[in-house]
């Protein structure tokens, strides 16, 4: 038995620009500047990562942990209202979903966001949902993607990883799956057990089965 394990921000939702608009808002009320550079060496990792790259870029102006407090909070409103979902991501979904392929979410994004994001989707779309809430350590760790290879009890070996991001690829690769990657704003690395793909648009349930082919192994055993 086998699932697909969907990243959330950048890969499903087309959340990187409201990031970026957060981070200059929250920079620019302490005084600073940021930039695509500095979005780019946050990209898809812990909050706890941009809270101490913040912290470095604008010299320890305030006390630890002031950075992420904001970017959620101004997160969570932009999330609310200004979510567009990714081209082909729901269409992609609906068909794993039919297929009765398990799916899950997980994101090193908090419990809140995630819930504001899963308010956007059908109700029961993912069988599990991760995260940086329910791991002690988030990506790059393989831990998020262990855990719900264990809820959803499948052999993580056996499963599909989707992520946007050098930090989400390399928990993937950490944690034994399979993985497409989507480079949009980043260059990956080879591995044989990476594919990269330009953008959700280029594939289809089909087109992941004629890859790999054992993730169909559920519907045959129902």
């Amino acid at each position: 038995m086998s699932a697909i394990l969907f990243d959330m921000d950048g890969t499903l939702i087309d959340s990187e620009p409201l990031w970026l608009e957060a981070e200059i808002q929250v920079m620019a009320e302490v005084g600073f500047g940021w930039d695509h550079s500095d979005q780019i060496n946050c990209l898809g990792g812990p909050m706890e990562k941009t809270e101490r790259y913040m912290q470095e870029r604008s010299g320890n102006i305030k006390p630890f942990g002031f950075f992420s407090e904001r970017l959620n909070d101004v997160m969570d409103e932009k999330l609310k209202k200004q979510l567009k979902l990714i081209p082909n991501a729901l269409e992609i979904l609906l068909e794993c979903k039919s297929a009765l392929i398990p799916m899950a979410l997980v994101t090193a994004s908090t419990g809140r966001q995630m819930r504001t994001v899963l308010s956007q989707f059908p109700v029961n779309l993912f069988a599990s949902t991760i995260s940086r809430d329910d791991v002690e350590r988030s990506k790059p760790d393989p831990a998020p993607y262990k855990l719900a290879a264990e809820q959803l009890r499948v052999d993580i070996e056996q499963c599909l990883i989707i992520e946007d991001s050098i930090t989400g690829v390399e928990a993937g690769l950490q944690s034994g799956a399979q993985v497409i990657g989507i480079p949009h704003l980043v260059q990956m690395q080879p591995h044989a057990n990476l594919r990269l793909i330009n953008s959700l648009s280029d594939i289809s349930l089909k087109i992941l089965l004629e890859w790999y082919p054992h993730l169909e192994r559920r519907v045959e055993t129902r």
